[in-house]
């Protein structure tokens, strides 16, 4: 079931973690031997919606940030052979470069948090016996190594990326058949006040302005750029994105059928609201070297 094209040389090496200590946990998991470890999101309950509800039996997935594997491992245990794929060593973090301070000082303590994460991935990997492979490298230039996958995900990384659609787009090349992105509902898209007002909008662009083919939604495409330089708020979160703008993107990157859910997961205990966003493939635009 693995790519034509992959080549064990781009896997990362399995290594020994022993002890839990040396582990930071991005997501609740339940590992053997060591009971339910606390993290940021707790998915557990929930994880299925946060996926789209996808089969993933027998299916090869590609997974983007997969931070400390929860997702990975759930994917797996649904019949899924997994490729994770998070940040190398050496590649630059997409921090904010806030010239009000020293941002080079946070991109250190991303590294060591990263590190701590890699380890978890590590120590729960052995923990379930998982088979799951990883790569590290640059979201913006994904190996094509890796070979064709069925499935891509980004689930929740898309906001913390400069570059959103080139992140999408490099990860697309190898997509088969569907990608999954999941990520935070924007502030305030659900408050009446607010949905009246994209309705009013639509209304005058699409009979005003004539903008018909693009305000087909109630809700029209939009990123809004979150960094704040008077309170340095978001150091590493840069966008908020509208589900509508998000299948834009997969629709020009030949993902033309999509289907948007919603949903609530547990952030450090509080509910938030996600969608998710599942995209097909309907145009061939597969790169030429992953289809030899």
């Amino acid at each position: 079931m693995e790519g034509e094209n992959s080549s064990k040389i781009i896997y990362a090496k399995p290594y020994l973690v022993k002890s839990i200590d040396e582990c930071d946990f991005y997501h609740y998991m339940d590992i053997p031997g060591n009971g339910a470890i606390v993290g940021k999101w707790d998915l557990r309950n929930n994880v299925d919606k946060y996926l789209g509800d996808v089969v993933f039996k027998e299916k090869r997935v590609l997974e983007l940030g997969t931070a400390s594997g929860f997702l990975c491992f759930e994917m797996e245990k649904r019949g899924a052979e997994v490729v994770a794929f998070d940040i190398g060593e050496n590649c630059e973090w997409d921090i904010i470069p806030f010239a009000q301070y020293d941002y080079k000082l946070k991109i250190e303590e991303f590294k060591c948090y990263c590190n701590r994460m890699k380890n978890a991935y590590w120590f729960a990997h052995k923990a379930l016996n998982s088979n799951a492979k990883a790569v590290y490298g640059s979201i913006y230039d994904i190996p094509k190594e890796i070979g064709s996958v069925d499935i891509a995900t980004f689930c929740s990384i898309l906001l913390h990326l400069r570059d959103p659609f080139l992140a999408l787009q490099s990860a697309s090349s190898l997509v088969k058949q569907q990608i999954i992105i999941t990520d935070l509902v924007p502030d305030g898209m659900f408050f009446p006040v607010n949905m009246f007002r994209r309705a009013a909008g639509n209304f005058f662009r699409k009979y005003l302005f004539k903008r018909k083919e693009a305000y087909k939604n109630n809700n029209f495409p939009y990123m809004e750029f979150l960094p704040d330089f008077k309170t340095l708020r978001h150091k590493d979160t840069w966008w908020s994105l509208s589900p509508e703008i998000i299948i834009n993107f997969l629709g020009v990157l030949g993902f033309e059928e999509t289907r948007v859910t919603y949903h609530f997961q547990k952030l450090y205990g509080k509910k938030k609201r996600l969608f998710t966003i599942v995209g097909k493939r309907t145009k061939n635009t597969m790169s030429v070297e992953v289809m030899k």
